[in-house]
């Protein structure tokens, strides 16, 4: 834990050795910026690292999801501004968690820039990422028994976020962690964690929580975040083939900034 005298945590993790540190290239002293690893010999001059012993037992995604959805265990500050360990933050992100504060949210998503459904995205998946088109089905079984409308457009990507420790978060992370617990087989977890997260905010707090939608623009424009291809220093360039972005089945303006 840090001091407890910050204002906000920049949470991120590495494991397996799937990704490089990326340094941080400006800091907001008012933040604390903290490293998971399951790697005792990882080191960084920017990031403070905590090396997580008990998360040797699980499988890499295991680890991943432990942390992305329980990110208050690894920080003492009422906000976590959370980045998948290839993503890069170059500058403070000091305007971004001020508009998060100053609109009172609860969450902050970044909005898929090209598809906004379920069943696509797992086509998707399924046609370019080895995903198994019987796990997809299995999904998209429990999501329809559980009331889902399929027709509903709303997809949230899980590579950034921003969250509030409030009740209302603590549910949609508790929720959405026993779900990819039980759609796992073989004793790990549910690959794609994006598509489960956004069926639950979609069907279950729509209209009980409060939310800051941003472009992916903020980790590929390089401005303040820059998104790298997986252990490797090469960006991943701003996309200008996207989409509408939308929020809960409604057309949304998304942040493209700071």
């Amino acid at each position: 834990m840090g001091t407890g005298l910050k204002r906000y945590t920049v949470l991120t993790y590495i494991f397996d050795h799937y990704e490089k540190v990326h340094e941080v290239g400006g800091k907001d002293p008012s933040a604390d910026y903290v490293l998971v690893t399951d790697d005792p010999c990882l080191k960084s001059d920017t990031w403070r690292v905590v090396f997580d012993k008990t998360l040797a037992k699980l499988s890499p995604f295991g680890r991943c999801y432990e942390v992305r959805f329980h990110p208050f265990r690894y920080a003492d500050t009422p906000i976590v501004v959370r980045v998948d360990g290839s993503i890069g933050v170059r500058r403070p992100l000091t305007q971004l968690v001020d508009r998060f504060e100053s609109g009172d949210f609860d969450r902050c998503l970044m909005i898929h820039p090209h598809r906004n459904t379920m069943p696509k995205e797992y086509e998707v998946w399924c046609a370019f990422r080895e995903y198994q088109l019987k796990q997809a089905a299995k999904c998209m079984l429990l999501m329809e028994r559980m009331g889902y409308d399929f027709n509903y457009r709303g997809l949230y990507q899980g590579c950034f976020e921003i969250l509030r420790d409030n009740q209302v978060n603590r549910d949609v992370n508790d929720m959405v962690f026993g779900l990819l617990c039980s759609l796992g087989s073989n004793g790990k977890i549910e690959r794609i964690d994006q598509t489960v997260t956004s069926f639950v905010l979609n069907r279950f707090f729509s209209d009980r929580i409060s939310v800051m939608p941003v472009a992916e623009d903020i980790i590929t424009d390089g401005n303040l975040m820059q998104w790298y291809l997986h252990n490797t220093d090469t960006e991943i360039p701003l996309k200008r083939d996207t989409i509408p972005p939308v929020l809960f089945d409604k057309p949304c303006k998304a942040i493209r900034e700071g």
